[in-house]
């Protein structure tokens, strides 16, 4: 049976904003996210750590038939994300997975996206869809046109964190400055407690955008964990 903890220690290290805001939900729903979470950490590494497209392709195909496995009642594949998800209370929609996993295909490409449109439909594939089953696991809802600027916000900032280019011509300040924006738009919403722990790092935007701006390193812990607390007590990001 696999050792969530473990899980849960992989995803602290590599997506620590998620994991912080996933201790906002009752302990069991904890386990649902962070399978989620780990899955798509395992997605997202694709790119960096095959040779070629066609390794990263085969990878991609490797993990769309786990999940057709888990939800074809077939006794899944031996590996500790694929068993998390297995054993998750939570039945995950099997085309919002496969939708998840399809996007990451546009990791393999490096070169910039065409057009801003481009960019958004691949951020809302992603960060988006993401937000989308991590709300499902809290059993809460939030309209459609926050989870499009949320992804924008959040997925667009990862874009400049991770130092890459989103847009051929477009500097490092105009991407951040569009982050903001759709993060302003994003915040209109308020927040119910439920939907929190899916959604709630995105409060932390500001202060990464504030951090960029100036070139300082990462933010501290405490800083993330008061601004998510005041962001939870407030129902607002």
């Amino acid at each position: 049976m696999t050792q969530i903890g473990d899980i849960s220690e992989t995803v602290r290290r590599v997506d620590e904003d998620r994991w912080l805001a996933s201790r906002f939900a009752p302990a069991d729903v904890r386990g649902d996210l962070i399978a989620l979470y780990a899955l798509n950490y395992e997605l997202a590494r694709t790119a960096e750590i095959v040779s070629q497209p066609t390794l990263g392709d085969i990878r991609l195909a490797w993990w769309r038939e786990a999940m057709a496995e888990i939800h074809e009642g077939r006794t899944p594949r031996a590996h500790p994300v694929v068993d998390a998800l297995a054993q998750s209370r939570k039945l995950w929609p099997r085309q919002a997975l496969e939708d998840l996993i399809d996007a990451r295909a546009r990791d393999l490409d490096a070169t910039p996206f065409e057009n801003e449109a481009a960019f958004s439909a691949y951020l809302d594939a992603t960060a988006g869809q993401l937000m989308r089953l991590a709300l499902i696991a809290c059993g809460a809802e939030m309209p459609e046109a926050f989870i499009t600027q949320a992804a924008r916000a959040w997925g667009g900032l990862g874009f400049v964190r991770n130092r890459r280019t989103s847009l051929a011509g477009v500097s490092r300040d105009d991407e951040i400055t569009r982050a903001m924006n759709a993060y302003a738009q994003a915040r209109t919403h308020a927040v119910p407690a439920d939907a929190f722990p899916a959604i709630g790092y995105l409060a932390l935007t500001p202060g990464y955008a504030a951090t960029l701006k100036t070139g300082g390193a990462e933010r501290p812990l405490l800083f993330r964990q008061l601004e998510l607390v005041a962001a939870s007590a407030t129902g607002r990001l």
